[in-house]
């Protein structure tokens, strides 16, 4: 098992006296923590325009955070296509990747805020087409040599990136949990990635998504030991389970409340439904070994989230790398290059 850390950045400056500029250097902050504590990696967000998300460029955070830290894995989840010129896409990360000295992790995906696609003026119905057809250029322009395109939205001719990814192979995820689009995902030989809540509402249906996933990738040819499925999971432990849920529950629930996607749900349902990773590390621990068990071998853990104050982070943080990643060492797997 694999630890993350993720922050999708929602911030709330009208209701908590922390401005978006504060936020970020926070993350930072945990970032570097996370790198000193053993975490395999951090992972940053992309959203525009509302306080469902503000960090608009995450491979300039992540040049940041390269110069701060030495081991962790430095990713994004997602990059949202649809939203740039997939040329541009290939020159930022590889410089990204060149700045972390190969630590890029690459997660893809196709948008699916409606105010955000609005915010750009773009038709959110041919996303997936958009996104194909940025990924074909992408693949394209990290072989190093010259090459043309000729796409249904994106044309080039005779281009050749100068400065190529450090890794010979960025590691690479598409943002996916639905059933259809986790089949179309495995059949292509990429890795998936996302937020269970979103997608399932237990365990158990997530278990046959990711299961939906496998065949399709092992039908295709493609070779099962590269499989690498991180999960993103609202985490915040402390010493008793009582004091987690004490300190995390409205704070859930403000985010909650804020998502755009789910709306209705409230810290209960979450609980009811074995998707949060809240309360004492013995109960943290229990709850991953569940995700373990149906494929889940990389833990996104979300733990700034709604506003939860900066010092509570970075004490969840120090928690788990002192009382839940202990349990899981030997499941971790030394072949893995970092």
């Amino acid at each position: 098992m694999k630890f993350g850390l993720f922050t999708v950045f929602d911030n709330y400056s009208d209701r908590y006296a922390r401005t978006a500029e504060e936020m970020l250097y926070e993350v930072l902050e945990q970032t570097e923590l996370a790198d000193r504590l053993g975490y395999d990696s951090v992972w940053y967000a992309e959203h525009h325009f509302s306080e469902y998300g503000i960090l608009t460029s995450p491979h300039m955070l992540i040049t940041a955070a390269a110069q701060r830290t030495n081991r962790i894995r430095l990713g994004v989840s997602i990059v949202s296509l649809p939203f740039h010129n997939p040329l541009r896409v290939a020159e930022d990360y590889a410089l990204a990747d060149v700045f972390s000295n190969g630590r890029l992790n690459l997660g893809l995906g196709s948008g699916y805020l409606p105010h955000e696609f609005a915010g750009f003026n773009l038709d959110g119905k041919d996303k997936a087409f958009r996104f194909n057809d940025a990924l074909a250029v992408i693949e394209k322009a990290w072989k190093g040599e010259m090459f043309s395109h000729r796409g249904e939205f994106y044309q080039f001719s005779d281009v050749q990136l100068k400065l190529l990814p450090k890794q010979k192979e960025v590691p690479l995820w598409i943002g996916a949990l639905r059933p259809q689009g986790v089949k179309y995902v495995g059949a292509m030989g990429y890795n998936i990635m996302g937020v269970p809540y979103v997608a399932a509402n237990s365990i158990q249906e997530l278990a046959g998504i990711i299961q939906d996933f496998k065949m399709a990738y092992r039908g295709a040819g493609h070779d099962e030991s590269r499989i690498n499925i991180p999960l993103a999971l609202h985490t915040y432990v402390a010493e008793t389970r009582e004091e987690a849920i004490e300190i995390a529950r409205e704070h859930l629930n403000l985010y909650l409340a804020t998502r755009q996607y789910g709306k209705g749900a409230a810290f209960e349902d979450l609980q009811a439904r074995e998707q949060l990773l809240i309360g004492s590390p013995e109960d943290v621990i229990q709850m991953i070994r569940r995700y373990q068990e149906i494929g889940m071998d990389h833990v996104m853990m979300l733990m700034n989230f709604g506003a939860l104050p900066h010092e509570k982070v970075m004490k969840s943080m120090e928690l788990v790398a002192r009382e839940v990643m202990p349990a899981f060492q030997q499941a971790k797997d030394p072949g893995y290059v970092r």
